[in-house]
């Protein structure tokens, strides 16, 4: 995984939660409220969405809201997230390289 990916997710409010989340299973969106405040829920979903870590039950844009019915899950490369970022010295590469900008 792309140590830039990571820094973006890490760097998204709410989108680590979301990893962590979805790590031990599907959730649906009204799920996914109570972990992450609604202010914060669609865009870290759209970061993981676009680092392709999710993918959604349903097809079409990601600018409207999606309902409590649709599911989200992680793929390959949201698993491969959730691994990295369970080792400490991703973490410390990741800060290191968004503290330098």
């Amino acid at each position: 995984m792309a140590e830039t990916a990571l820094t973006r997710v890490i760097c998204c409010p709410g989108a680590v939660e979301l990893l962590d989340e979805l790590a031990s299973g599907d959730r649906a969106f009204a799920d996914l409220r109570r972990v992450v405040p609604r202010r914060m829920l669609e865009s870290a979903l759209r970061v993981l969405a676009a680092e392709g870590a999710l993918r959604r039950t349903t097809t079409g844009t990601w600018d409207g809201r999606p309902g409590g019915e649709v599911v989200f899950c992680l793929t390959a490369a949201g698993c491969r997230m959730v691994d990295d970022l369970s080792d400490l010295d991703v973490w410390v590469a990741a800060y290191e390289r968004h503290l330098d900008g």
